[in-house]
């Protein structure tokens, strides 16, 4: 790269920096990268596929989304033992068998189907 090259690209960076950007870097193994670019292409059959960085993106949203009405759903009820809302954080009462912090967190664990 050039000076200009570099000037130009420190200056994108502050100008994304300030826009509360922020470039995370992931490793992903062959099969994680053909399954992503497979639904990069499906999403939008017959137009453009949608970027890496656009579907990640767009995954992140609907993730977040699911799992606030989960937390809500989880809201409504309480913990057997000490009558917390849902989720519990800590509890005193943490090990016995009738406290949500024990194994309720089960409920909340990222699982692959």
């Amino acid at each position: 790269m050039d000076k200009t090259a570099l000037a130009r690209k420190k200056k994108q960076r502050a100008a994304q920096a300030a826009a509360g950007n922020t470039k995370v870097e992931i490793i992903l193994d062959a099969q994680e990268l053909e399954m992503l670019d497979h639904d990069c292409k499906v999403r939008l059959p017959g137009r453009e596929p949608y970027s890496r960085a656009e579907l990640i993106q767009m995954m992140i949203r609907k993730y977040h989304a699911e799992l606030q009405r989960q937390l809500s759903d989880l809201q409504k009820r309480q913990c057997e033992k000490c009558k917390e809302c849902l989720p519990v954080q800590e509890c005193p009462c943490a090990g016995d068998s009738t406290c949500w912090v024990t194994a309720g967190w089960k409920e909340t664990i990222l699982t692959i189907d």
